[in-house]
């Protein structure tokens, strides 16, 4: 690494703004960590000092200037965060050298997944504990517990005549978004104007099922259908969907569920290869669940119209909304590849959904 590189006090509260829009206490202690091999409360931050989180970390920039270390910070939180290309390019206009050269670390360790080395030993953080899959980062308890929550109110399974065909979520006050091919199966069942979205229908701690809240559906407000060869359970089958064939539909609830709060359908943040994904799901009709997948991201596919992964899903799931391990909604599940030796299962970009929901003129509907 090239001659520390002073900054000055606007540098340091830009990028003290800048990191703290990507990472919480939690986050910020561990590079600290893996950066110098100090805990940052207690080598950089008074553990009694009370400072909202910017403060903070301009308070702890200063201390590892004074020790000419802000480089190393930076070093680590540049190669952990392949995907934030704003805090990078901040970065890298500070200290250019930092996007050439990996963290340096002990050479102590040696880990391995399988028996197949996946960090060689001059690669290896300076502790007893190491980061072996990076996406899979500490998380607040409460924090996460709560968001968690929060989804569970706004997820539903979506029925006719009590039979589960899929799964929604609430994207507005009024309005669930589940998969197009969810709603056409109750138009062949006779059943279209039969359909319910039914919440909060789980499994009990101590055993048996709360039956939940069935809300009725008033009307379908937009559609877009999957692409013929999805429809035949063929996703790669020729031709890729059109723009228009992004399986979803918009239902129109008979009451509000305001107060359930809903899931908002924003620009979803970069996805690479082999990033988690979380699923909660209405798998089979049976209550809700969730599933787990740490290295899930396949990739786009179909004209990048397409996200594939391998979270497990089952007949029923259709419809699930998929998130990041931030919960960062990123995907409208839809369907599971029919095909012998190619599994993998398959969402809608969540962008591609709400430009859909948008452009049939019900962009309003959404929340914010």
């Amino acid at each position: 690494m090239a001659e520390h590189r002073e900054l000055t006090a606007q540098e340091t509260d830009d990028l003290a703004k800048a990191l703290t829009k990507v990472m919480d206490v939690e986050q910020l202690k561990r590079l600290v960590h893996l950066a110098t091999g100090e805990e940052m409360f207690a080598a950089y931050v008074p553990p009694t000092l009370l400072l909202p989180l910017n403060g903070l970390t301009r308070h702890l920039l200063l201390e590892l200037e004074k020790k000419a270390l802000t480089d190393l910070l930076l070093r680590q939180v540049y190669w952990e965060y392949p995907g934030q290309t704003r805090l990078r390019g901040a970065i890298t206009q500070l200290y250019p050298e930092i996007a050439g050269v990996r963290p340096a670390a002990s050479k102590l360790f040696s880990v391995q997944n399988g028996g197949v080395v996946v960090r060689a030993p001059d690669t290896a953080p300076p502790a007893l504990q190491t980061i072996v899959h990076k996406a899979l980062q500490h998380r607040p308890i409460r924090v996460g517990m709560d968001r968690i929550g929060q989804i569970e109110r706004r997820v539903c399974r979506v029925e006719a005549a009590e039979d589960g065909l899929g799964t929604g979520f609430l994207v507005g006050p009024d309005v669930v978004l589940t998969n197009w091919h969810v709603v056409h199966k109750a138009r062949e069942l006779g059943l279209a104007d039969a359909l319910d979205c039914r919440f909060d229908y789980s499994a009990l701690p101590g055993g048996g099922t709360d039956p939940g809240v069935k809300v009725a559906v008033a009307a379908v407000l937009a559609e877009s259908p999957a692409s013929a060869s999805e429809r035949k359970g063929l996703p790669d089958a020729p031709p890729p969907p059109a723009p228009d064939e992004l399986d979803f539909a918009l239902l129109l609830l008979a009451a509000s569920q305001e107060a359930r709060g809903h899931l908002a359908l924003k620009p979803p943040p970069p996805l690479p290869i082999d990033s988690p994904l979380v699923i909660v799901q209405h798998p089979s009709g049976h209550p809700m669940d969730f599933t787990i997948d740490t290295k899930a991201v396949i990739g786009r596919a179909g004209e990048d119209r397409r996200l594939r992964y391998r979270t497990n899903t089952l007949p029923g799931s259709s419809g699930s909304p998929c998130f990041t391990m931030d919960l960062d909604l990123v995907a409208l599940h839809h369907l599971g590849d029919g095909t012998v030796g190619a599994p993998f299962n398959q969402g809608v970009p969540i962008e591609l959904v709400r430009a859909g929901i948008v452009a049939a003129g019900h962009g309003a509907r959404l929340g914010g």
